[in-house]
């Protein structure tokens, strides 16, 4: 962990972040149907084009996780064959463009694609190396249920550092003073916030081991716990509330995601030491000068909305909205600044273009969600400093070959397949003439270009086009419309957009895909 008092020191030690409610749905996405096999089990193939598998949970992510249109939004056998055409479309149109093709030929996209590849290695380096190893203990297990009902009634306090903290704590803890007079010092004419946590909460991982690790009685103090924002939270018990579950559907529910909550929190310290390890003795040192001259460029640009972020990568891909850019002036300094050391990293030293070759593939998470322009060079180093530990990950992750795993091709496949479909269905509109704004009359253009487009295509590939229809017969979806996104990683957005392609709901082409 970073050392509070290292601050403004030019050596930063590396930070090990793994997500306590990482989403299992990647996961099960990237190792349900691999697990270091070298195919994919046919049961697990809804779609086989060729060499492209679409696999059952992929439709139910393409489908659940993205905003889906009007025509096909609800769960009706009409609107499943329709999302069903749809991806296998996607998968055509990607076949045509096939690699000759400008889109696929851009650095940019290929370092994309590159990173979300390495990701995805990241993400099945933590399953197998941890998730995979943790066996659950049963008395462990029955404790735990016993408390996964309860949603505490907390006052607490925050205060800014550790030390303050432990101050605090001893005071009431050994000097016998009163935990509302300590906090009225400090909250001056506030009153102390209430916060209701539950078991299912997202909170981060030392504070769900505060609370949740043991039965808790009325008007405890908690010991200090470090906040994700960098500030220590000091507890106390104001009650608590029991949910009791009585059916059986509900019992076993419950102890279900009682196994996955512990299993995680157990993986992610095992995860923590694992890559403790792989970064031992790696010391990252900043050149200052050339480091804050980088810092001030960057900062307008890193502390920009999402939407604006957002904006950038349509202007990169697709050509939408407007591009952001540095400014003229800066845009010189930058480049003047490119050959110039940024840090060396374990003796190695690394110039501002190396950290801008790294950058493309995978682009900077930082820690903190709202940054003021003054704490930005800070929050700039540990943004860097997980950027470096990620790509030590990826080596061993190389060397343990998980760039081969079926499952890990098959989404960087997806992503790739998706990119490439959306361009080449703008280049086949902008070919033959559509004229108006596809956001607004995408139903025309499917009617009028994409529809009879599609409907070649499913005849020209039909001899290579296998349906498991009896996998598909069994699917079930929501009408929700929900937009999942990762956090805590370079590509937090969990599944492509809904290809938007055709509104064809008839399955007459192809063959069944024969699973015995």
């Amino acid at each position: 962990m970073i050392n509070q008092q290292k601050k403004s020191c030019n050596i930063i030690e590396f930070w090990v972040y793994q997500s306590l409610f990482i989403l299992l749905l990647i996961l099960s996405g990237l190792i349900g149907c691999s697990k270091r096999k070298t195919t994919i089990p046919l049961e697990s193939i809804l779609v086989r084009i060729g060499d492209r598998i679409i696999t059952v949970d992929e439709f139910i992510r393409r489908a659940e996780y993205t905003i889906r249109p009007k025509y096909c939004k609800g769960d009706n056998y009409i609107h499943r064959k329709i999302i069903i055409n749809s991806l296998i479309a996607e998968k055509l149109m990607a076949l045509e463009a096939s690699t000759e093709n400008e889109l696929f030929n851009n650095p940019e996209f290929q370092n994309y694609i590159k990173g979300r590849k390495e990701q995805a290695m990241r993400q099945y380096f933590y399953y197998d190396r941890a998730y995979n190893q943790i066996k659950l203990d049963s008395a462990e297990l029955n404790q735990a249920f016993q408390l996964a009902g309860r949603t505490y009634r907390m006052k607490y306090v925050r205060l800014p550092d550790e030390k303050t903290a432990e101050k605090f704590y001893h005071l009431y803890q050994n000097e016998g003073f009163n935990f509302e007079k300590l906090a009225a010092e400090i909250l001056q004419d506030s009153n102390i916030p209430v916060r209701e946590v539950g078991y299912n909460d997202d909170i981060n991982e030392a504070t769900f081991n505060e609370i949740f690790s043991k039965p808790l009685r009325k008007d405890e103090v908690l010991h200090p716990v470090k906040s994700d924002d960098g500030n220590y939270l000091l507890m106390k018990v104001a009650g608590w509330t029991d949910e009791v579950v009585i059916t059986e559907n509900e019992v076993n529910k419950r102890r279900e995601n009682v196994s996955k909550k512990i299993k995680t929190i157990q993986a992610n310290q095992m995860y923590r030491q694992q890559v403790a390890d792989i970064m031992h003795g790696k010391t990252l040192k900043f050149n200052e000068h050339s480091f804050y001259r980088l810092a001030e460029l960057l900062a307008p640009f890193y502390l920009k909305t999402m939407q604006e972020k957002q904006a950038a990568f349509n202007q990169k891909f697709w050509g939408k909205g407007q591009e952001v850019e540095l400014d003229t002036g800066a845009t010189q300094t930058y480049q003047a600044l490119r050959d110039e050391q940024l840090f060396t990293l374990a003796g190695q030293i690394w110039t501002v273009a190396d950290f801008e070759q790294e950058v493309q593939s995978h682009p900077l998470v930082f820690r903190k969600r709202q940054i003021s322009h003054k704490e930005f060079p800070e929050q700039l180093k540990y943004a860097i400093a997980d950027l470096i530990r990620d790509k030590y990950i990826n080596i061993e992750a190389y060397k343990a070959g998980y760039d081969k795993l079926p499952a890990v091709q098959n989404y960087t496949t997806m992503w790739q397949d998706n990119l490439i479909a959306l361009y080449w269905r703008n280049q086949y509109l902008a070919e033959h003439r559509f004229r108006g704004n596809f956001g607004k009359e995408y139903l025309k253009a499917i009617r009028e270009y994409l529809n009879p487009y599609v409907d070649s295509l499913q005849a020209k590939y039909s001899d290579e086009i296998e349906i498991n229809t009896d996998a598909f017969e069994k699917i079930k979806l929501t009408d929700i419309d929900l937009f999942a996104l990762q956090s805590g990683v370079p590509y937090p957005i969990v599944s492509p957009t809904f290809p938007i392609l055709t509104t064809d709901n008839k399955l007459d082409y192809g063959r069944k895909l024969q699973i015995k």
